[in-house]
């Protein structure tokens, strides 16, 4: 009798501790990333600079750039919008064909309408490397 009854808490215990993971990885698979609006830029580059480096030698420039938070200052070319709603920010890199692209975050999408191609902007994002633009991610308009 002893032992059915030792069972029935050690299958309780069990039960507990897998809803309280169960909880925990919930939350954390629905977290969103960090909002960096306010946080304060590792690196202040030019959008050319940042192009032109990245042209140069890409394997220097991610060591310099890759998964950093910086600032990127330049010319708007164009907005861009996605199948999926989410909007981009290309600054003009000083190539016809390529520049600096800003995916801008979901909470952000907003800034779009507060600016106009050839606009000058100041963008937040982080680095993701080079495709054919060099591309940021979670990216806010900081300075209009």
């Amino acid at each position: 009798m002893a032992l059915k009854k030792q069972t029935k808490y050690i299958l309780l215990g069990i039960l507990v501790v897998i809803i309280i993971g169960a909880i925990y990885g919930y939350t954390e698979y629905m977290r969103k990333p960090a909002d960096l609006a306010g946080v304060k830029a590792d690196i202040v580059v030019s959008a050319s600079q940042l192009f032109s480096e990245y042209s140069q030698n890409e394997k220097v420039a991610n060591a310099k750039y890759f998964n950093k938070v910086i600032n990127v200052r330049g010319i708007l070319k164009s907005i861009d919008k996605d199948h999926s709603g989410g909007i981009s920010l290309a600054l003009d890199g000083g190539d016809p064909i390529s520049g600096v692209a800003c995916e801008l975050d979901s909470r952000h999408i907003a800034d779009a309408e507060h600016v106009r191609p050839g606009d000058s902007l100041t963008i937040t994002g982080t680095c993701a490397g080079l495709l054919t633009d060099v591309i940021l991610n979670r990216c806010s308009v900081v300075q209009k």
